[in-house]
């Protein structure tokens, strides 16, 4: 953490303000709108699940925030916009309190370029129209007052063009500043969230996390999930992933005994009937050869083994020639009594994004 909670920030930067916010009165702090909070969260989960085994562990070891940066940026098959943040790499020092007095003299300018690029507009079209009526007058002694007035208009057109051109140009200044400084707060923040140990290591609890930032810290933004009943449930990837660290013990001192133990596991375990079981039954000839693979890695670091088999999994089963696909057809692992047949074998290329539900209720 790097200061108290950026309670009543601007979160203009969220898509939809709730009621409270549309009926919010002067002076009365603002709140993030808990429908806005919960797709935040629904998104960075996903994410954070379908790359937990590359950006979980480079998260789990991150020692500063260009550790943070690294980890987020490993995220590229996936498309998230609140992740900016978190992996932009111009970043600015800042506090909490000159990152809420820097969001004021933002909004100010705003209001100000507003201005200035009304008056613009309107010079504009006043001399615009000054212009012709002094180019299609025939009068001679009409168009010698017209061209004095001309002049003027012109000199106050540019004027205006100029003052407005300034405004600009400061406004995309401090934008600029403003997005570094939310940068800095929000890697630092999460930074502080995953070195503090207060919640589980998951995906979830750190999307909650992440959600609120850089318009409240890391903390709030957790509080403010749970006063809303946002606790989506975990998705097949990271229960695959769950799956793979209580079955894979490291070190793996018996290859064939580890793997023997993954297989009962699948076919024989109390929880083989759920959906990320079935998965890796499916999958198992590409599952077998990342343990192998991660095996094989003796320097790898300590407590990495399920993060690289993971990885590893996800990789070559989301994106496999047509040979490996038929090679994992002929090599799934089948219940008893269950026909080849009736089971749908593994994706002939990459696969697509399934749609999970996810509860999202919002209690406030």
């Amino acid at each position: 953490m790097i200061g108290p909670e950026l309670t009543g920030e601007d979160f203009s930067g969220l898509p939809r303000k709730s009621e409270h916010e549309r009926t919010r009165k002067p002076g009365r702090p603002r709140e993030i709108d808990p429908e806005s909070l919960g797709r935040a969260v629904n998104e960075l989960q996903f994410v954070l699940e379908q790359n937990w085994g590359v950006a979980g562990w480079l998260l789990r070891e991150a020692k500063s925030i260009s550790d943070v940066r690294n980890a987020f940026a490993q995220i590229v098959h996936q498309s998230c916009g609140y992740l900016e943040p978190f992996r932009d790499n111009q970043t600015r020092k800042t506090d909490p309190n000159e990152l809420r007095a820097l969001r004021k003299r933002v909004v100010e300018l705003q209001v100000r370029h507003r201005r200035d690029y009304a008056r613009r507009q309107s010079a504009k079209e006043v001399f615009g129209r000054a212009s012709e009526a002094h180019t299609t007058d025939s009068d001679p002694v009409r168009q010698g007052q017209l061209r004095a007035i001309v002049s003027d208009l012109g000199c106050k057109s540019q004027e205006a063009a100029s003052l407005e051109q300034t405004s600009r140009i400061e406004l995309e200044l401090l934008r600029t500043q403003l997005r570094e400084c939310e940068a800095y707060f929000a890697q630092t923040e999460i930074l502080g969230f995953l070195e503090s140990n207060r919640r589980q290591f998951t995906p979830l609890n750190v999307a909650c996390a992440m959600a609120g930032l850089p318009h409240v810290t890391a903390r709030v933004s957790c509080k403010r999930c749970a006063e809303c009943g946002i606790k989506p449930s975990h998705g097949i990837a990271f229960e695959i992933f769950r799956t793979i660290e209580r079955a894979v013990q490291e070190p793996i001192r018996d290859l064939g005994r580890s793997i023997d133990t993954m297989r009962g596991r699948l076919l024989n375990g109390p929880n083989n009937n759920q959906g990320d079981a079935a998965q890796l039954r499916k999958n198992w000839y590409f599952l077998e050869s990342a343990i192998r693979s991660a095996a094989r890695d003796t320097s790898a670091q300590r407590c990495s083994l399920a993060f690289r088999i993971f990885a590893d999994y996800i990789r070559t089963s989301t994106s496999h020639s047509d040979i490996e696909a038929a090679l994992a057809q002929a090599n799934r692992l089948l219940k008893d009594g269950k026909q080849p047949e009736l089971e749908r074998g593994p994706s002939w290329g990459p696969l697509r994004k399934s749609r999970i539900r996810r509860d999202t209720g919002s209690k406030c």
